[in-house]
């Protein structure tokens, strides 16, 4: 168990470590001189069986940093309120920071008894008593003591003994040390001292550095100042480095698991803003943000909120100027730019920024589907919402890899790649669209049975399925064998398209004459040819154009689908020979067909997004089936 002091300045928080432990926690030669904690002192003794730690803590306001890095969620605090001056503004600011954070418990000491009567020291435990009523911790006591002259100290002891629980195991979670101190060691190296966040870590394990993603490996390991082989999640751990330097790593780093390594300068969390705070806090406001040890000024975003007002809350997101590795359910301090008091602060609930639009109505839901405890939950609530790509997920929640196959086994997803990026989909929203599909196709054969099938501009238009998924499932249908696709028609296996006797007719005298030769004629040579006269040709190729059984390339030239599946083909060949690009007289030579027809058909193919002109030459840039 860790047990963080707090409270104000020369309330007594060092001596009654000292008298705890036996162990003077302030090491610098300046604290010695001035009396005056300024950095972070560590403690150790034994309570019954369980070995406690004990974090002493800067009660001065200029140092509330060094108090902020010295506090984690799950720790016990031992709040210091000094008999003869009674509760304090750093009482009050650092008891707010605790809360902020998350501790849930703590036991007061009222310190210095011997230099007030009875009736200011009743006063002053009047004091504490209803300072603590007014907050979320818990006040498990309530102990008057002096280091001067013993009182009290054995009831104070013996209270932290009833309180002694070990830290539970943490399942799923990558390991995580927020670094506090770190050192050379004769004969051993670097040693990293932190306590830890989340996760295990044994003797051996590889991890990284992140500040600058070094990979390190753990070779010995001490938790409450003792060897051991394995550290948890609350414990305060140091851990001998192989593979790092001392200057590569400090205070406000982080040494990780490589599945916990995932540094993000935008965070969005729940800010709540102390009671006490005079202003709103506004848009874009410039602040310092304490995230464990580490430390980075930004500005804070408004999501979801007017300016916040005092002892309100809000989704906010932190843009920071040096990069956190917070995960979900991290607790970050909030203070003014000045450093002159604390703003606020909430837990993250999403460390993965916005490409554009924060406050997108879609990005919001998202958002507000992962307040919760439970990453299973915040599963099931954004699948609700649109697919999840679980690489985001692991990271934001920090879960192990094993942790994540055993979502996906509980729920009921599937997977899917779009871009080369692996999403998570609902189960049944994937069947419906891909029923979706199959029905529309089939609908559109008893509406136009004379029709090859719906071409993929016309599917988007008619589909429930969401334009960005369209192609994926599309795909999946036609690997499945429930629709296929033809010269960019898409049909049901079983449609063969029936056209009235006299468009047959005509279509296929038409199709006569454009097959067989590399120099089809012109739609007004195709009418005398035919004998139709100009305007009643050109209305029957735009429907048949229309209907995907003819291919109108410009006012004077159409071709029939085979032609142009073949002029294309020939397109990507000189394109993969070409990566440059090919010419207009590279397509001739390959195609063997006119100059005026090329520059035609290159054109219908540059319209089409097939292909992409670059000076003289063409590059392929689409899918020649989406012709």
């Amino acid at each position: 168990m860790i047990i963080t002091l707090a409270g104000h300045v020369d309330h007594g928080k060092t001596s009654l470590v000292h008298a705890l432990t036996g162990v003077d926690t302030d090491r610098l030669a300046e604290e010695k001189r001035r009396g005056l904690t300024i950095d972070l002192g560590f403690a150790y003794a034994d309570f019954g069986s369980t070995r406690v730690g004990f974090v002493d803590v800067p009660g001065h306001q200029r140092f509330v940093h060094n108090m902020v890095a010295g506090v984690a969620a799950g720790q016990v605090a031992l709040i210091a309120v000094a008999a003869d001056d009674g509760v304090m503004p750093q009482t009050r600011e650092h008891l707010a920071i605790l809360e902020l954070i998350g501790v849930q418990r703590a036991i007061v000491a009222v310190t210095k008894a011997d230099r007030v009567d009875a009736d200011r020291l009743t006063a002053a435990v009047a004091e504490a008593d209803a300072l603590l009523s007014t907050s979320s911790i818990e006040r498990v006591a309530t102990v008057t003591t002096s280091v001067a002259t013993g009182h009290g100290i054995d009831s104070l002891r013996a209270q932290i003994e009833s309180m002694v629980t070990p830290s539970p195991h943490q399942q799923g979670a990558g390991f995580r040390l927020a670094v506090d101190r770190s050192f050379n060691v004769r004969g051993a190296g670097l040693v990293v001292t932190g306590t830890v966040h989340s996760g295990s870590v044994r003797e051996g394990d590889e991890l990284i550095v992140a500040s600058a993603g070094t990979p390190v490996r753990a070779r010995t390991i001490r938790v409450q100042d003792r060897p051991a082989a394995e550290a948890h999640a609350g414990d305060r751990c140091a851990i001998n480095l192989a593979g790092a330097e001392l200057a590569a790593v400090g205070r406000g780093d982080w040494v990780v698991a490589p599945s916990a390594f995932s540094p993000t300068r935008t965070i969005v969390l729940q800010l709540r803003v102390t009671n006490d705070r005079p202003r709103p806090v506004r848009h874009w406001l410039r602040v310092h943000a304490y995230h464990a040890t580490s430390h980075s000024e930004g500005h804070v975003a408004l999501l979801d909120t007017p300016p916040l007002a005092a002892g309100s809350a809000g989704l906010v997101e932190l843009v920071l100027d040096e990069p956190f590795n917070a995960k979900h359910g991290d607790a970050i301090i909030v203070r003014d730019h000045g450093m002159d008091a604390t703003i606020g602060g909430g837990n993250v609930v999403d460390i993965a920024g916005p490409v554009r639009h924060r406050r997108a109505a879609d990005r919001l839901s998202m958002l507000k589907a992962q307040q919760t405890d439970s990453a299973a939950q915040a599963l099931a609530n954004m699948l609700t919402l649109d697919a999840v790509e679980p690489s985001l997920l692991q990271a934001n929640w920090n879960l192990t890899g094993d942790f994540l196959a055993a979502l996906f086994d509980d729920q009921r997803m599937v997977r899917v790649q779009r871009d080369g990026r692996t999403f998570w989909e609902s189960i049944d929203r994937w069947q419906a669209w891909t029923a979706d599909i199959v029905d529309r196709v089939g609908a559109y054969h008893k509406a136009a049975p004379h029709s090859p099938g719906l071409k993929r501009d016309q599917l988007r238009h008619v589909t429930d399925v969401p334009t960005k998924w369209l192609d994926v499932v599309v795909s999946q249908v036609i690997g499945r064998g429930g629709i296929k696709e033809i010269g960019g028609h898409f049909s049901l296996p079983t449609h063969r398209a029936k056209l009235p006797d006299a468009d047959a007719r005509l279509l296929k005298r038409i199709e006569q004459a454009l097959t067989g030769t590399d120099q089809p004629p012109s739609t007004g040579d195709l009418a005398k040819l035919l004998g139709v006269d100009l305007p009643s040709i050109k209305t029957f190729i735009a429907r048949m154009a229309a209907e995907g059984l003819l291919v109108r390339v410009s006012d004077k030239r159409v071709f029939m689908p085979a032609f142009v599946n073949r002029m294309s083909a020939i397109a990507v060949e000189l394109g993969d020979k070409a990566p440059a690009g090919f010419s207009a007289k590279d397509f001739r030579d390959a195609s063997g067909i006119g100059r005026n027809l090329v520059i035609d058909l290159l054109e219908y193919f540059d319209d089409r997004s097939f292909t992409r002109r670059y000076g003289d030459l063409r590059r392929i840039v689409g899918d020649p089936n989406r012709l």
